[in-house]
């Protein structure tokens, strides 16, 4: 008879069975696919519920002595699909408990089930005495009971071959395969399949020249320019295309012209201005649009109707139509125009909204799965170090990485059959700066990417933001002398302005690392002294400086629900005073501190009085110029236009709106430049800082992703 303290194989939790001898997960019934590492995973746990199970301790659970592999990107992966199995989230776990860098526990209740007694083979005879007839049956049924387990142990042991053979098939599943499609240098922004499925459609701005239109075949190494200048948005069933024309970009977003236009060749045609991306309806019929207007950016579907809409300078991307039509997805950046930090939500037709992601400190791109319950979209975890990853979340919420390389990764279509498409990025925020009387440009940036946010008076020190591989989650803050010197980090956050007397650096924390988290202002010393906070309020600051005489500090912000607009506050404390109507924003402040330039949200500018009082417009600037700084004096300001490379900096005459060019601004290398925000001048105009960004990028079709 069995021992009653053995026990079976089967183990319970929740509303899931594992039988450890076959291997096989079933919930409520249903047979669920676990492969080799996700069970061995759960099989470790499970031996030891309600521990915690070191991340060590598992990688030699998984992997044994001389395996060469990423373990920490294997044993990530195995979590994520032993919790798309099991249903389960990080955040809120039901079964698998995460704690970061250390391991993992099994926070469920489990069960097994007592073992059923092994039964016993019994002869029975009618009498003590055999014959020598009974003693030979005797013989051969013992030979036959002999037999009969030596079969049944080939059986099993047969059985058990062809199972370990198919878990090993299983678990030898082929790494994903990517085919290269693009062989230019540039950047490409977007790029869609054909309907189908067996072509490609992108857009790209090869060795500096503008964005064109170009088709490629899969499995071809040609590309085919179709000679139109613009971007691809989105392709119908019916092969037409949805298209941007005259984009332009603020940093990481963009907008342009929407176009229509066939794939097989017809001149675009225009339907309206100020979009941003767009994306077509299972049946080619309506389109679903970001569009921006004044400080206001929404999702529209059809045209013309509003299903959700930010304000306060927040922004949308990349609304995607599920396979169904019934929902939604996009990605909301609540950080403003200069970065693209958020999250992926989904909508109804309704307007029901919901976040599905975790936030994120860079979301590029998103698509459906075919299937229509999860969402790609890659994106940069604040512990990914700058990198941008890949990502797969349901409609549940529940999300999982799929792939991680060295390269940024930028998602931009799945195919019926599941392909994707995708670039591979090398980004790079480079900082140039000519400082007076030297004649030529120094590079003056700092690791991998870095922006120059202000340059003091005299031009000898830069104020830099970092972002990136080498640094912390987030932004992090450098000095840098303009000879050349190493820089000095200060702190986490995104800089804004050096104080007047150059001990303070006016800060907005935190920044990037959690997109709906409102940023508020604090001071970092430049030297000894410890941070002090200048702001504790419902007010979301972007934007911060000083005025001239350092008791008061301006900045842009916006109440909840509400439009940017400026405000004036007491460095030594106080409620800030707002000083221009919501959708006017301005950083510009006259040398005296009495005057700041802003625009309205139809582009017009304004001298606002800083102590109040009635503003008065400004001649001579165009709508698409912003301006940059006053000279010393204060009769003049000096404005630049973004949208164009090289970048042209005017000095105009406040009183006379007289214009005169004095730079013309860009590196010599034009190759994948996505802009040169922000220009900074000295006030005597004799200085300059610019700061390219650069993205070069190749198109990969991906394979076997999952």
């Amino acid at each position: 008879m069995a021992n009653s303290t053995e026990f079976s194989q089967v183990v319970r939790f929740g509303e899931f069975e594992l039988d450890l001898r076959s291997g096989e997960l079933r919930a409520d019934g249903e047979h669920i696919v676990l492969q080799e590492k996700p069970f061995q995973l759960l099989t470790a746990l499970l031996e030891h519920p309600g521990q915690i199970v070191g991340r060590e301790e598992l990688i030699k659970r998984l992997w044994p002595a001389g395996t060469y592999v990423d373990f920490d990107l294997g044993l990530n992966k195995a979590m994520n699909r032993l919790r798309e199995a099991l249903d389960d989230s990080p955040d809120q776990p039901r079964f698998i408990e995460t704690f970061p860098k250390r391991g993992y526990r099994f926070v469920a209740a489990v069960t097994r089930n007592p073992a059923e007694p092994v039964p016993q083979l019994k002869l029975e005879t009618k009498d003590e005495t055999r014959s020598v007839a009974g003693q030979s049956a005797a013989r051969q049924l013992s030979s036959q009971r002999f037999l009969f387990p030596l079969g049944v142990v080939l059986c099993a042991v047969c059985l058990l071959a062809v199972w370990l053979w198919i878990r090993n098939s299983e678990a030898r599943t082929p790494e994903p395969i990517f085919q290269r499609i693009s062989y230019g240098r540039g950047t490409i922004l977007s790029a869609r399949f054909a309907p189908d499925g067996q072509s490609v459609v992108y857009g790209a701005a090869w060795d500096g020249k503008p964005f064109q239109l170009f088709y490629a075949g899969i499995g071809s190494s040609e590309s085919r320019a179709l000679g139109v200048d613009a971007d691809i948005l989105a392709i119908s069933p019916a092969e037409e295309m949805a298209v941007l024309l005259d984009e332009h970009f603020g940093m990481v977003s963009r907008q342009g012209t929407l176009a229509l236009m066939s794939l097989t060749g017809s001149a675009p045609r225009k339907l309206l201005d100020n979009v941003q991306d767009a994306d077509w309806s299972p049946d080619g019929s309506k389109l679903v649009i970001t569009h921006y207007f004044g400080d206001h950016c929404a999702l529209e579907f059809p045209l013309g109707k509003v299903l959700y809409e930010t304000t306060g300078g927040a922004w949308l991307s990349a609304p995607r139509i599920s396979p169904r039509g019934d929902q939604i997805a996009f990605v909301e950046h609540p950080l403003g125009r200069a970065d693209d930090a958020g999250y992926v939500a989904v909508i109804d037709l309704a307007g029901n909204k919901t976040s599905l992601s975790r936030e994120s400190v860079s979301v590029t791109g998103l698509a459906w799965d075919p299937a229509g319950n999860a969402i790609w979209f890659s994106a940069s975890e604040p512990s990914a170090s700058g990198r941008r990853e890949l990502f797969k979340v349901t409609t549940r919420g529940q999300q999982f990485l799929v792939w991680r390389e060295s390269n940024n990764m930028d998602l931009h279509d799945v195919s019926r059959d599941g392909h994707l498409l995708l670039t591979r990025n090398n980004d790079r925020g480079e900082v140039f700066a000519r400082i007076f009387p030297e004649d030529r440009e120094r590079e003056l940036g700092w690791h991998d990417n870095s922006v120059a946010t202000d340059v003091s008076a005299d031009g000898s020190t830069v104020l830099l933001s970092v972002q990136g591989e080498s640094s912390d989650p987030g932004y992090e803050i450098y000095l840098r002398k303009t000879d050349g010197s190493p820089a000095v980090r200060l702190g986490n956050g995104l800089p804004q302005r050096f104080s007047p007397d150059g001990k303070w650096v006016l800060t907005d924390y935190p920044w990037g690392i959690q997109a709906t988290v409102t940023p508020q202002l604090v001071l970092l010393p430049t030297g000894a002294g410890q941070p002090v906070t200048l702001t504790h309020d419902a007010i979301s600051h972007h934007f911060a400086t000083f005025l001239p005489d350092g008791k008061k500090f301006l900045f842009e912000g916006s109440e909840p629900g509400h439009a940017a607009r400026n405000w004036v506050q007491d460095v030594g404390g106080g409620k800030p005073v707002p000083i221009t109507p919501e959708g006017t924003v301005g950083k510009s402040v006259s040398s005296d501190g009495e005057f700041l330039v802003a625009v309205d949200a139809k582009r017009q500018f304004w001298l606002y009085p800083i102590d109040g009082g009635l503003a008065r417009g400004l001649s001579g600037i165009e709508p698409e110029e912003e301006t940059i700084g006053w000279s010393g004096d204060g009769k003049d300001l000096f404005v630049v236009n973004y949208n164009f490379i090289p970048a042209k900096v005017y000095q105009i005459g406040v009183s006379t709106g007289r214009r005169q060019l004095i730079y013309s601004l860009a590196p010599s290398d034009a190759a994948g430049l996505w802009d040169l925000i922000p220009v900074l001048l000295t006030p005597d105009g004799k200085s300059y800082v610019y700061s390219p960004y650069r993205i070069l990028s190749d198109l990969y079709v991906a394979s076997g992703l999952r």
